[in-house]
């Protein structure tokens, strides 16, 4: 009687480890080894997966075969929200959604995020203006974003000034702020608006404010491309002259990461073509790289280029930014 009731005990004990196991998420690897727990996130690079024997286990993609969930949850297929169950595929680097193979690496999964994610820079540098007459300017760059489920938000503010011989040549402000309506992984809304303020002797404002659907081509997270049209609202007013004038306009938004996180590309572009006929074409581009020496201490090298072109001539402005900043 006694080894009867041991053998249940021990039936009912693996009975229920076995079910556990049946539960957790499955992970197959190339080098034939499998993981159980609970896949916590997965994107491009990594998946991260929580074990009752090793705890938090982050894997690279590449070194997986294919994997399989038990629960119904949300992921993100092809930059598609939707709630899928994931099944082992027998194609290695792929899993099976719905009789579909998939490739693991057009999967994401997330955990749940905060209300707001928060994130900024601050950069100081030494720019060399691209012309005959070299100049030094101190140049202040200061950024903030705050993101949520349906809502981006971002603050830019630059300042330079530049002195030749003790005197002052150039004294500029420039004020940014884009809002951004994320309708879904790829749809949005935009509103933009930019305030400048240049000169020494002769001072002259520039105001925009733009609205207009966007499109996001590729990328999620910290990397992505995305394409803007808008129509904007020019204000020029100089110690001469004022002028107001439409424009409907194109803009590229991309920013990227490589080596780990370490290599940071980024460029905003944008070109506007103004309703009126004595001004062709006003293009604006700013492109850069950074190099995190630590996760907040960077070193950046930016190159701005302005154009506008009038029916009587071209007026073009470029230079290049050396620095150095931080981030938070």
């Amino acid at each position: 009687m006694q080894k009867s009731r041991i053998t249940t005990s021990l039936f009912l004990i693996g009975s229920i480890g076995l079910c556990e196991l049946a539960l957790a998420d499955q992970v197959l690897l190339t080098n034939g080894d499998q993981i159980s727990g609970t896949i916590t996130e997965l994107n491009t690079e990594t998946l991260k997966i929580n074990t009752d024997y090793a705890g938090t286990l982050s894997l690279k993609v590449e070194a997986i075969k294919s994997f399989h969930t038990e629960k119904n949850a949300h992921w993100q297929i092809n930059l598609k929200e939707r709630h899928a169950i994931i099944h082992v595929s027998d194609k290695p680097g792929h899993v099976s959604v719905d009789g579909k193979n998939i490739p693991i690496n057009e999967l994401a999964f997330k955990p749940a995020q905060k209300t707001w994610q928060k994130s900024g820079l601050l950069e100081t540098s030494l720019d060399v203006d691209n012309d005959n007459n070299r100049k030094e300017q101190l140049h202040i760059n200061t950024e903030l974003n705050l993101e949520s489920r349906h809502w981006r938000h971002a603050f830019k503010t630059e300042s330079k000034r530049d002195k030749e011989y003790h005197h002052v040549t150039e004294d500029t402000l420039e004020l940014n702020y884009t809002l951004d309506y994320l309708f879904d992984t790829h749809w949005l809304l935009r509103t933009d608006t930019t305030y400048r303020e240049e000169g020494v002797d002769v001072t002259s404002q520039y105001w925009y404010l733009g609205l207009g659907p966007g499109y996001r081509l590729w990328g999620e997270g910290k990397d992505k491309l995305d394409l803007i049209f808008a129509y904007n609202r020019f204000w020029f007013n100089a110690d001469v002259a004022e002028l107001e004038l439409g424009a409907w306009a194109a803009a590229l938004d991309y920013e990227q990461f490589w080596f780990g996180d370490k290599l940071e590309a980024f460029s905003d572009s944008r070109i506007a073509f103004p309703t009126i006929q004595v001004i062709d074409f006003i293009a604006n581009t700013s492109s850069g790289l950074r190099y995190y020496l630590s996760h907040n201490i960077h070193l950046s090298l930016k190159y701005d280029y302005n154009e506008t072109r009038y029916q009587l001539g071209t007026i073009k402005d470029s230079s290049y930014v050396l620095g150095a900043g931080v981030n938070f």
